[in-house]
C-alpha cells in the first residue's frame, strides 16, 4: 500500500524544516566583550531618545520646519 500526504501539507512541513534550519544560523560576534569590572556603570539600557537632546515642548528643533 502506497499513502502519500496531501501535497499542500507536504510543502509545510518542507517549508517549516527549511525556515527552522536556517534560524540557527544567524550571524554571531566573534569576540564577546567581557563583563564590566565592579561599581562601573553599565551605559544599558538607556532612555531614548535622549531627554538632554531632546527639544523642550515649545522651543524649536534648531532645523527644519518650525511650527507656529
Amino acid at each position: 500500500m502506497n499513502r502519500h500526504l496531501p501535497r499542500p501539507v507536504t510543502l509545510t512541513v518542507l517549508a517549516l524544516a527549511g525556515v527552522l534550519a536556517l534560524s540557527g544560523c544567524g550571524k554571531k560576534p566573534s569576540i564577546v566583550d567581557s563583563p564590566r569590572p565592579e561599581g562601573q556603570v553599565d551605559p544599558f539600557p538607556r532612555t531614548y531618545p535622549n531627554p538632554s537632546l531632546d527639544p523642550k515642548p515649545g522651543k524649536p528643533a534648531g532645523s527644519g520646519v518650525q511650527f507656529p
